[in-house]
């Protein structure tokens, strides 16, 4: 495209060189070139291909619903040509027009037909090209037997009925979600009214006063932690210093030496527990124990006279006592 619009301008720059021409003769040749120009231009985007010698058929339709100029001509999904125009024509007023431009290197049996059909997910129109076997050909200006794929605007109305029907859905659950929500909101309006007075109450009793108060005591704290960091400094030295020691001390050896003791210890309660030594009589035979009660009753008896009768155990005298007292 690019150089169809360059090419013409030089040209015309080496003309108007060469020739010594008046300024008006130049303005109009540089008009006439621009002229050129913008129809080469607005005929490719349009994707029409003057200079390249395509041989133009007609077909007609029933309706095209949608098929644009320029829109492909393709033979098994390979693009040969393009539509180039559409339109009504009074020899065929029941019909649409479409005029399509195919490469001339490809031949059309006179047994071919041209199918409308949808191109793409976009519902895109363009016209297939379905070659026949005869072996006589179409002339330019031929126009070419066509039809329209089965189901195509079938399925386009389809298309928009499922559309249709799913925004009718979508706005009866939009419609019943309103109302059950409704429903919920005048139900609890009461209890609503409570949170958002709670919430108020709450807002008011935030006040910049006890912001104020807050902030200041976290200040506080801070302040603390700070004064007393040497503090939490010598802390940490401490248990530093536990742990160290704990790490260096012989745990393993005490733990051995206090397994080894209760080891003895269950050994002494298992042969007290079975009778045998010294301690397991006192602890196991029961005449023993009634001794030992007697005796306990006899000591109780003999404080008791004691407290009684001291002179009858203790002898105090100065003088000695006669030999007379001592044989009593």
């Amino acid at each position: 495209m690019v150089s169809l619009l360059v090419a013409p301008l030089s040209a015309f720059r080496k003309i108007t060189t060469i020739m010594k021409l008046s300024r008006e003769v130049k303005i109009g040749l540089f008009a006439i070139v621009m002229i050129v120009c913008l129809y080469l231009g607005v005929n490719y985007l349009k994707g029409r291909e003057i200079f390249s010698g395509d041989r133009f058929y007609s077909a007609l339709f029933d309706q095209t619903n949608g098929l644009q100029t320029s829109a492909p001509v393709l033979l098994r999904g390979v693009k040969v040509g393009s539509v180039t125009d559409i339109y009504l024509d009074s020899e065929h007023p029941d019909k649409v027009v479409v005029k399509v431009g195919i490469k001339k290197n490809v031949d059309i049996p006179s047994d071919s037909h041209l199918v409308l059909f949808a191109n793409g997910l976009m519902g895109d129109k363009a016209i297939e090209l379905v070659l026949g076997s005869s072996g006589s050909y179409f002339e330019r200006g031929t126009i070419i037997p066509s039809q329209i794929a089965s189901g195509l605007f079938e399925s386009a109305s389809t298309s928009i009925e499922d559309l249709v029907a799913e925004a009718k859905a979508v706005m009866h659950s939009l419609e019943s979600t309103s109302t059950t929500l409704g429903n919920v909101l005048d139900r609890n309006a009461d209890a609503f009214t409570g949170i958002i007075d709670n919430v108020e109450s709450l807002t008011g009793q935030l006040s910049d006063s006890r912001i104020d108060a807050m902030l200041g005591d976290m200040k506080s704290f801070t302040a603390m932690l700070r004064d007393n960091s040497d503090r939490f400094a010598s802390i940490m030295g401490n248990l530093d210093r536990v742990s160290g020691s704990l790490a260096e001390a012989d745990l393993r050896g005490t733990v051995d030496s206090l397994g080894a003791s209760i080891a003895h210890l269950n050994r002494v309660l298992a042969s007290v527990s079975e009778g045998d030594g010294t301690a397991a009589r006192l602890i196991g035979d029961p005449a023993l124990y009634d001794s030992l009660t007697v005796a306990t009753g006899n000591l109780a008896m003999l404080l008791e006279d004691l407290r009684a009768n001291p002179k009858r155990y203790v002898h105090f005298s100065l003088f000695g006592r006669s030999e007379r007292r001592q044989r009593q």
